[in-house]
């Protein structure tokens, strides 16, 4: 059973974002001016320094501990239309502080201005850019919510293919990553999502790709190739739109021979872990994000030293 702070969540976001678009101006602007309105101040994580910077020309806030021992790149959700970073910074402050990490968030470029593939050619070259600063031994992660879940499965998926550095796993919050509309769950569960609706799906879709094939799997990376990415954990409410998207990462990445972890939970708002600010559900599912985190970056540790200790030796 969802918590009372979950449930009085669930009728705030309802009452304040949900509705049926009528056009797409009106669309676009009730959905940045919900988005990107200022949030409740909450406590600064203990240790966390937050600045601007640039990667891979692309702006953006480095969320870092004090010591950072690992790298995370992380895209922030919006239905490609929206998002504001400081949404995010409590959030990947707690992930910072937690893992010993530091975290960028780019501010990708966004639709109607900016349509598809502006915002994957932003996610690929900050991803190209991190990698080209990692240390050898330095671990990195790559994660998402929402669009941002789409972005960073896509950013993975083409670094793979361009023999960029494999990040050591990735973390998908209620990934949106097929955009052809077909799946089930995107009719079916569009009156029980307390956030979005398909016809507010359709929309921001229309407005990402303005005319450009659903199918690609630059935009729909839940159709691409699946073989060889790096161990996920994707998270996903039962009465969210985006239910199924969840579930077709996770059977094709285990139908290619991955590892991925599905955390399914019922009576929780889209991205419900982002909210850990407010929700003893998203505080306790992040616990379980970082675990699955840094139990990947141990295996990687000692998949390196038996690699290390297992290689030839040669003198002269």
């Amino acid at each position: 059973m969802a918590s009372p702070q979950a449930k009085l969540m669930k009728l705030m976001i309802r009452a304040a974002l949900k509705h049926e678009p009528q056009s797409e101006r009106k669309f676009v602007r009730r959905l940045r001016g919900v988005m990107n309105a200022p949030l409740v101040p909450t406590r600064a994580s203990v240790g966390i320094k937050i600045h601007k910077s640039r990667r891979g020309g692309v702006s953006g806030h480095w969320i870092e501990s004090t010591n950072p021992k690992a790298t995370m790149l992380y895209l922030h959700g919006g239905a490609f239309i929206g998002g504001r970073l400081e949404t995010y910074h409590p959030f990947c402050a707690s992930l910072a502080q937690r893992l010993n990490a530091r975290i960028f968030l780019p501010d990708y470029r966004l639709a109607p201005e900016h349509r598809f593939p502006a915002a994957v050619d932003d996610a690929l070259n900050v991803y190209h850019h991190i990698c080209a600063e990692l240390k050898h031994e330095e671990h990195f992660v790559v994660a998402g919510d929402s669009a941002g879940g789409n972005l960073a499965l896509g950013a993975m998926m083409a670094a793979r293919d361009a023999n960029l550095r494999k990040a050591n796993c990735g973390i998908l919050i209620s990934p949106g990553v097929d955009v052809t509309g077909s799946l089930h769950s995107l009719r079916a569960n569009s009156y029980s999502d307390c956030m979005l609706s398909a016809k507010m799906i359709d929309m921001a879709i229309g407005v990402y790709l303005a005319g450009a094939d659903p199918r690609d799997p630059r935009a729909s990376p839940g159709l691409g190739d699946f073989r060889g990415l790096p161990p996920m954990m994707v998270t996903v409410s039962e009465e969210e739109c985006l239910r199924d998207d969840a579930y077709l990462v996770a059977s094709k990445s285990r139908a290619a021979g991955g590892h991925v972890k599905l955390l399914s939970r019922p009576d929780m708002p889209h991205v419900w872990p982002v909210f850990c600010s407010y929700l003893p559900e998203a505080r306790r599912d992040m616990m379980k994000i970082c675990d699955f985190i840094l139990e990947s970056m141990d295996k990687s540790t000692l998949e390196r030293q038996t690699e290390s200790t297992e290689s030839p030796a040669f003198s002269v």
